[in-house]
């Protein structure tokens, strides 16, 4: 943990009270400490019927599904600098039937997985303009279960996630992004066209990765 002056980081926390209340700041003046920290927000994707996604947006009620504590924005005097983006969807091992004749699609987790992130794009907007553009594939989760699943003659155990579950497996920012108190920002998921999932209606969280400042106490 790194302790700084507020007036080495303008705009993220001295600049917005008036210098003459210094003196009675109750957090010891200004200084600020960074850590690292999460910031996450989950919602429903209905299969056969979504095509956009809205992450950040509002507060949920459970620490499992969102971690904001104000919709759109972080509450000031927080700030966050953006490391890295995650991409989880949230299911659990399903049995399946063997897709036959071969060649043929294996329904099942794996191939969900699959349509979500062929076709599916992401982006973050800070403000009013979109700082990150990508398709959905480059996002990895960088975690999740992982094991060996039993097979059978004519059926099969389905579990699949984006990418190795691996913390060091994920998607680190050529240059990281600062989000300053009060910013609103927001993410969001869009598909050309709606996608039928076998698994029902899968849980998608996303997730920053990177640097809170916030002040000492």
């Amino acid at each position: 943990m790194s302790m700084q002056q507020g007036p080495n980081l303008p705009g993220v926390y001295t600049g917005y009270y008036p210098p003459q209340y210094g003196q009675y700041n109750t957090q010891f003046q200004g200084n600020i400490e960074t850590i690292g920290w999460k910031w996450w927000d989950t919602q429903t994707f209905t299969s056969g019927t979504t095509t956009s996604l809205t992450q950040f947006f509002n507060v949920r009620g459970t620490t499992d599904l969102s971690n904001m504590e104000v919709a759109f924005q972080l509450a000031a005097p927080k700030a966050f600098l953006v490391r890295a983006i995650r991409f989880f969807v949230k299911q659990r091992p399903q049995v399946v039937t063997t897709g036959t004749p071969l060649p043929a699609t294996q329904a099942g987790a794996f191939d969900d997985i699959a349509q979500l992130i062929n076709t599916g794009v992401f982006q973050l907007t800070i403000g009013n303009k979109v700082y990150n553009l990508e398709p959905l594939w480059c996002l990895t989760a960088g975690g999740g279960a992982w094991g060996v699943l039993a097979t059978g003659s004519t059926s099969s155990q389905s579990y699949a996630q984006s990418g190795i579950s691996d913390p060091r497996a994920v998607n680190t920012l050529s240059k990281p992004l600062f989000i300053g108190p009060q910013i609103n920002f927001t993410a969001q998921i869009t598909w050309p066209a709606t996608i039928t999932t076998t698994n029902g209606n899968p849980s998608i969280c996303i997730l920053m990765d990177g640097d809170l400042l916030r002040p000492v106490q």
